[in-house]
């Protein structure tokens, strides 16, 4: 049984990894309000003030986007000694991130920005900031860190996050790049310098379009463009060939994403996928975090940019920075016709099960479990599998693979492949996950699951039912359901066989 990885299967894998976030830490502070009247003062609206709250921005908030999906989030920074360092303290320990290797100044402050909302409208917005390079020493802190990171077990990434403010100087960029090409471990990079060099090397590197656009302008202020196309090529060539990264990733704004690859001629199009757009802040954060968390995995360039541009368009539908839960980012791969064409999303590996089913029990998910052969799919497998999916939120199928079919039903059996039959019940509006078991029976799967309902259908009594006391003793129920009369497979086989 051999399948390509789903996105699906990508996320959750993305779960087991761990990623080593440095870069500018920012505080950001949201006021919301509501306005009546003008200032006799000044032509200015008078706000009176409700809530105020405080989220991670920054580096910060690429933390805080790993650590949403259930990976593992080390956030490495400066802040200040003050009281907005003790709230993106509290912020870190209540979203899981682990904050110890945040350093901390003496002499400049944590950075706050503050933004003021009536509604939904922006009406200013307040920096706090003094930009300073880091001292030697604090270099070397933020180095050991690293290297005591790298020492412990996962699958890991590092994402260098430059706003601009100082942390990233050339010295500390160099030095961790070489450190995590030695360790061979991935470098997603989000840029705020024109000089590249600093982060030459890097495994990905993310500037958005403006970005894009400077940094072109720096480099050749005479080049001549004529279409769009054309300077999105010349962008992503330009930056591929200044930092000698393995791939760019150039985020497009409305216009999607485009990926240029260092070993490949063409530059890749990939369009967006924001149905709605509330608010951009924090998109590129959320793509850069995803990116890490994917080729941590082992995603390729192309599928962690895919799922990057997924995190980054259903992050844009929410107000302010904020951040995406696993359970999100599922239920928009299946839902998605034109993801589930290319990917078949709901198509998943045994050892994804526990991840998977930790991710739903943790979201309040009912699970459904059954399983079968479904060698010729006909109206009683429908049936069946709707019925099936009404008693909970999620149906996870288990599949049969040919050589389980074929010791269970004869050499000639089964009649379709099991990437055929996998696609096929994919294509179930009823069915959310399909995952196949070489085991006579899916004893293991039940385990791993854990489903809160199990449903057979046939002439079955509970007790003959595989799983039945591991899903009734967690507390769960066994479900036997009846058969449309006259639809079996056996009986379509053998009609195929009698001569029209």
């Amino acid at each position: 049984m051999q399948h390509s990885p789903s996105l699906t299967q990508l996320v959750l894998e993305m779960q087991n990894s761990a990623v080593f976030v440095v870069g500018d830490v920012v505080l950001d502070c949201y006021i919301h309000g509501s306005v009546s009247r003008l200032s006799p003062e000044a032509p200015v609206p008078v706000v009176l003030e409700g809530e105020r709250k405080y989220v991670l921005g920054g580096a910060a908030n690429v933390a805080a986007n790993i650590a949403a999906m259930g990976a593992r989030a080390v956030l490495c920074g400066r802040v200040g000694r003050d009281s907005d360092a003790g709230l993106v303290r509290e912020q870190c320990q209540s979203l899981g991130i682990e904050s110890h290797a945040l350093i901390e100044s003496d002499t400049l402050p944590t950075i706050r920005k503050t933004r003021i909302l009536a509604g939904y409208q922006q009406l200013v917005r307040v920096d706090r900031e003094t930009i300073a390079p880091l001292t030697p020493a604090d270099e070397q802190k933020i180095v050991l860190q690293f290297e005591r990171f790298l020492a412990g077990p996962g699958l890991k990434a590092l994402v260098l996050s430059d706003y601009g403010k100082g942390v990233l100087t050339h010295q500390l960029c160099r030095t961790l790049i070489e450190t995590a090409r030695s360790f061979k471990i991935p470098i997603v990079t989000d840029p705020k310098s024109n000089d590249l060099s600093r982060y030459h090397g890097t495994t990905l590197i993310k500037p958005n379009l403006k970005e894009g656009r400077e940094l072109l302008r720096s480099w050749d202020a005479t080049l001549s463009l004529h279409h769009f196309d054309e300077e999105v090529d010349a962008i992503c060539e330009t930056i591929a060939r200044q930092s000698a990264a393995q791939g760019v990733v150039l985020s497009l704004s409305e216009h999607g994403v485009a990926l240029k690859v260092a070993s490949q001629t063409a530059t890749r199009r990939y369009a967006s996928r924001a149905l709605q757009v509330a608010d951009v802040s924090g998109a590129g954060d959320t793509m850069v975090a995803f990116l890490a968390m994917a080729t941590a995995s082992g995603a390729s360039m192309s599928a962690a940019t895919e799922i990057a541009n997924v995190g980054a368009a259903l992050v844009c539908a929410k107000l302010g920075t904020a951040t995406l839960a696993s359970s999100e980012v599922l239920q928009a791969l299946t839902s998605d016709p034109s993801l589930r064409a290319a990917h078949s999303p709901k198509i998943l590996r045994e050892e994804s099960l526990p991840v998977l089913a930790q991710t739903l029990r943790r979201n309040g998910r009912k699970v459904v479990f059954t399983n079968g052969c479904f060698d010729l799919l006909h109206m009683g497998h429908v049936d069946l599998l709707e019925r099936a999916r009404a008693l909970g939120d999620v149906l996870i199928v288990g599949l049969n693979t040919d050589a389980s079919i074929r010791r269970l039903k004869g050499a000639e059996r089964p009649v379709q492949t099991f990437e055929s039959r996998s696609r096929v019940l994919a294509g179930l509006a009823a069915v959310d996950f399909v995952v196949g078991f070489e085991q006579d029976t899916p004893i293991e799967l039940i385990r791993q699951i854990s489903p809160q309902v199990l449903v057979k259908g046939g002439d079955y009594t509970i007790e003959s039912v595989v799983g039945a006391e591991i899903v009734m003793a967690a507390g769960g129920k066994v479900e036997i359901l009846s058969l449309v009369p006259g639809h079996s497979t056996t009986g379509l086989v053998e009609k195929a066989r009698v001569p029209v």
